[in-house]
């Protein structure tokens, strides 16, 4: 999976080189091969045993969560390689979402600084 270092924060954006920045985001969305929409979470379940007044607490179980037609649906991780492959799709989604709203960010800055050339 892609590291995604180096790509300048709205905090270091140099007015100056919009087209830059964009193109920046543009590279690092394209390395994003994998990504999942969801969350991968522990679960921690209370079991009732026979014989006993209080429940026991089983786990934590690795649980996979995601919206199908309008409904949470979710499944049990088992494998632990499973786990680390679903938590970084995740994450890379998360990250898509991020650079997405960035790339708009500086999309509507560019619009502003043409029109602002075209206004002069």
């Amino acid at each position: 999976m892609p590291k995604f270092e180096g790509l300048k924060t709205d905090s270091t954006f140099n007015p100056d080189k919009p087209q830059q920045t964009l193109q920046e985001i543009l590279t690092h969305i394209c390395l994003i091969e994998e990504m999942r929409r969801g969350s991968v979470t522990r679960q921690i379940l209370k079991i009732k045993r026979k014989g006993q007044r209080e429940p026991a607490l089983g786990g934590p179980y690795a649980l996979f969560t995601c919206k199908k037609n309008g409904r949470t649906v979710g499944r049990r991780l088992r494998d632990a390689k499973e786990i680390r492959r679903l938590e970084q799709q995740v994450k890379n989604f998360r990250t898509f979402q991020n650079l997405c709203s960035r790339l708009i960010k500086i999309g509507e800055k560019i619009c502003e600084k043409r029109e602002r050339k075209e206004d002069r």
